[in-house]
């Protein structure tokens, strides 16, 4: 397990896919790759975050498009809540940002094209992303921008009066 990042209310851990050969007792390694959320049930109702989990789960499960990170699995233990998703090897776009200070208009218009797709996708569906910042989106081992972390996106807005709620990061606001 090698930690990945923090989320508000999640930690997400790179891990690996491992089967079993009905002749060893040894795991055998398939080198692929998920990103892991893990979500504490009891912070989660504490905090009363329940419907952003689900949200997040919902909207990752019905949504399928090249540029939104994709839900594998999805499981739960008595005590926490687990996402497996896919891997973005290339990090997340604020620390290419820190690392490149500035994207070249080429490539900056690559990522506005990708993003723009993905956020199209979503409206089609009715959902509303409502936490676009560097810090969602996520890079494929191809350098593609992909959209995550759907906790805050509004499901079943068919006009401009379901959505009327006040959020966000503090940092983006």
């Amino acid at each position: 397990l090698m930690k990945l990042g923090q989320g508000s209310f999640g930690v997400v851990y790179l891990v690996e896919k491992l089967r079993f050969d009905s002749n060893s007792t040894e795991p055998i390694k398939t080198g692929k790759y998920y990103a892991m959320k893990i979500l504490n049930k009891k912070q989660i109702l504490g905090q009363n975050l329940v419907k952003y989990a689900k949200t997040e789960r919902d909207v990752l499960t019905f949504t399928h498009h090249p540029f939104i990170v994709g839900l594998k699995y999805a499981f739960q233990t008595p005590e926490k809540l687990f996402l497996l998703l896919d891997y973005a090897p290339g990090g997340n776009m604020s620390r290419a940002l820190q690392k490149d200070k500035r994207f070249a208009e080429d490539r900056a218009r690559l990522y506005l094209a990708e993003i723009l797709l993905a956020l199209e996708d979503l409206h089609k569906r009715d959902i509303i992303f409502r936490d676009l910042k560097p810090d969602n989106i996520v890079f494929d081992k191809d350098g593609h921008a992909l959209l995550t972390d759907f906790g805050l996106s509004k499901v079943g807005v068919m006009n401009n009066t379901q959505a009327r709620s006040f959020c966000g990061s503090p940092a983006y606001l």
